[in-house]
């Protein structure tokens, strides 16, 4: 005889539907608790990731004619390049409450500047970083201790000071002054007037279309690898280091390497009487003068204890 069955209450769940159902409110709850630990991580991990600067400033300055920028850092990174708008504008970022920029214009001339506002401030707070865009016939006026300068395009005249900051320069014209102490230089396309001085620093120019250059550092070296330009003044100087020139076949060069204790290479075919020895006081000087075609170049190459180099370009 079949007994029967027991009548259940429509709220009343079988048995092994409750043992299905609590397993997987265990693992809904340990899947959110792995959720937010997730999220924590990848929030962390974005923190990390973000930019280090703290502080941008953003300006755009509206300028006729030839505008002046100066700009006065201590250390970090000034990229200045040319556009066709007139417009100065300015995007400098620093890390540091330390420190502040500002940028003022006074008619045509822009001046941008890194205050410091607080005593023994480490190097790595000073730190300031400029991304400049100025019309094509600016003048530029920098000072940046340590770090980098990059110049390119800007045809107005250019002076630059720096310690040990690098210095880079590609298609300017005008006047181009650079002074450093250690800080190397590196000139691409240059025309007008260089003039580059340093106590330690190096100096490349790699095809100017300069027809006036002077080049001058206590113990570094001097590299010229270029065109030179008919009627053109080239100096370089040194105490110790390497000077070297290299030319072409169809260079007109008047050419005079002097090295008080060191040396000199050639490989130019000079006119024969041309090389001889000079005498200076209590020393004899590797020398030679001479001229390649017409001589319509003026080269002096001076070192007291480097080596010259006189090179056939490739």
């Amino acid at each position: 005889m079949k007994q029967p069955v027991p009548e259940r209450s429509e709220n009343t769940l079988p048995v092994a539907a409750e043992f299905r159902v609590r397993p997987f409110r265990v693992r809904s709850t340990r899947a959110r608790s792995r959720s937010v630990r997730l999220a924590s991580l990848l929030t962390m991990s974005i923190v990390a990731a973000a930019p280090a600067f703290a502080h941008r400033l953003e300006k755009t300055f509206t300028v006729t004619g030839r505008p002046m920028v100066t700009v006065r850092n201590a250390q970090g990174k000034i990229h200045v390049s040319s556009w066709k708008r007139n417009e100065v504008s300015i995007v400098a970022e620093h890390t540091s409450n330390r420190v502040e920029v500002d940028a003022v214009q006074r008619g045509s001339q822009i001046e941008l500047l890194t205050h410091v506002l607080e005593e023994n401030v480490s190097p790595a707070e000073l730190t300031a970083d400029y991304q400049i865009s100025v019309p094509e016939e600016s003048e530029l006026q920098i000072k940046n201790d340590g770090g980098n300068v990059y110049v390119e395009r800007v045809y107005g005249d250019i002076t630059i000071d720096t310690v040990a900051a690098t210095v880079e320069v590609q298609e300017i014209s005008g006047y181009l002054a650079v002074r450093t102490v250690g800080g190397s230089f590196l000139c691409r396309h240059c025309a007008g007037h260089i003039d580059f001085n340093s106590i330690s620093g190096s100096a490349q120019l790699l095809q100017p279309m300069s027809s006036n250059v002077r080049a001058q550092t206590n113990s570094g070296d001097l590299l010229f690898d270029g065109e030179f330009m008919r009627g053109g003044m080239y100096s370089l100087k040194n105490m110790s280091g390497v000077i070297e020139v290299r030319f072409s076949d169809n260079d007109s060069l008047n050419l005079t390497a002097t090295s008080v204790n060191g040396k000199v290479e050639n490989q130019a075919n000079l006119k024969p009487e041309t090389h001889r020895a000079l005498r200076l006081p209590g020393k004899f000087a590797n020398s030679l003068t001479g001229t390649l075609n017409e001589g319509l170049a003026r080269i002096e190459l001076t070192s007291f204890n480097g080596t010259i180099r006189i090179r056939k370009r490739e």
